[in-house]
């Protein structure tokens, strides 16, 4: 019997049905019950136009989709470099543990290399699993706090300086 092949290839305009499903995925490992805030329409507006948001690798096995990990180019501003951020980086629950996950994060640094990125830094909820994952394929927990502004404290900010 022959093994089952692993394969990481770039996003395409025609995987945004997948992508969105697994970004529908990973929201219900975060948030069960909570619908996405996006589409696939959406996602193929936001990644695959004239001027794309986001890159995206998908990892396949045996020609099906497992997983993707989706990131942008950011500045590390200290260093005066620009760097990578992952957005979202979600495998099938079938497929955790299997090298789908360390594969793609690998294209990422990969791609990261090849650009003359300084480093590459993932959004990870504390507490989270992810965290022993990142932590093994040789992240450092910087034990930085991310912080948000949105919705009415966004708009509460941005008036108070008109």
């Amino acid at each position: 019997m022959e093994a089952s092949r692993l394969a990481v290839r770039p996003a395409v305009a025609s995987d945004a049905e997948t992508i969105f499903r697994f970004v529908a995925g990973l929201i219900e490992d975060h948030l069960p019950g909570q619908e996405p805030w996006t589409s696939a329409e959406r996602i193929r507006a936001d990644g695959f136009g004239p001027d794309p948001l986001f890159e995206a690798f998908m990892a396949e096995r045996d020609g099906e989709a497992v997983g993707f990990v989706s990131f942008f180019r950011g500045y590390a501003g200290w260093r005066g470099k620009p760097m990578g951020i992952v957005h979202a980086l979600y495998v099938l629950p079938e497929e955790r543990r299997t090298g789908a996950a360390q594969a793609l994060m690998g294209a990422v640094a990969k791609t990261a290399l090849e650009r003359g990125w300084v480093r590459v830094e993932p959004f990870v909820e504390e507490e989270r699993p992810a965290i022993r994952f990142y932590e093994a394929i040789g992240m450092r927990d910087l034990h930085h706090r991310h912080m948000r502004l949105d919705g009415e404290a966004l708009e509460r900010l941005a008036r108070s300086t008109l």
